[in-house]
């Protein structure tokens, strides 16, 4: 999942999800899409996209900008989805509080899709995935995944991690061995250190306080600095 102020994008097991803040301008929901699709990862690209903004109605014209911001990043609007469809009880009850408003917009992209890679990942194979993506292996060095959500190897990461591959710097990249040549999540990028500890254990790293940190039990981690 990644967001704006007004706007996310959520993948699902359909395609994707584009929910609009139902009270914002449409003028700015359109600013914050742009710059949304332009900070997305290639591998977005062809999906078919669903939206989703509630009990909002907007006019002809602003679907046809709509239509148009998508197809201008080869994505295809396919349809609306409805409250029910998203899981918000009272299909066409309207929004009776600002708070309901805001609620629905944070609860309705608090997961993604899941892919689940049951190999080893030899050196020139590459997983993209808009989602979280588990390995039931190692990542070898030369090879890589770059995902929109977390990424967990049961098993050593010695190749390329990327998450929160389109700015969400809530993801977060675990291994049973963590020794990647590279590790990015969002915009924060470090490699491993050149001295390796076989003996570390399991290890997860994430972004705290603007630094990219691993975090052992009871160990401290290795950090990188933005680029």
């Amino acid at each position: 999942m990644t967001r704006t102020e007004h706007v996310a994008l959520k993948g699902t097991r359909d395609g994707l999800v584009l929910y609009l803040d139902p009270a914002a301008d449409f003028g700015v929901l359109m600013t914050e899409l742009a710059k949304l699709l332009k900070n997305s990862v290639q591998f977005l690209q062809g999906a078919s996209v669903r939206c989703y903004a509630g009990t909002k109605e907007y006019t002809e014209d602003e679907h046809a900008r709509l239509g148009t911001a998508l197809r201008e990043q080869r994505l295809e609007l396919v349809g609306w989805l409805t409250s029910e469809e998203v899981g918000v009880p009272g299909k066409t009850q309207a929004y009776a509080t600002e708070d309901k408003e805001t609620r629905l917009w944070e609860e309705g992209m608090v997961e993604g899709s899941c892919l689940f890679v049951e190999r080893t990942l030899r050196s020139g194979k590459s997983v993209q995935f808009d989602g979280h993506v588990v390995v039931l292996g190692d990542v070898n060095p030369g090879a890589e995944i770059i995902a929109t959500g977390n990424i967990a190897v049961l098993g050593s990461l010695r190749g390329v991690a990327h998450a929160g591959a389109t700015g969400e710097r809530n993801a977060t990249v675990s291994a049973y061995h963590l020794a990647p040549t590279q590790l990015r999540i969002a915009d924060l990028v470090t490699r491993a250190p050149d001295e390796e500890d076989s003996g570390r254990g399991p290890e997860i790293a994430k972004i705290k306080d603007d630094q990219l940190i691993v975090e052992a039990a009871g160990m401290n981690g290795w950090r990188g600095k933005a680029r």
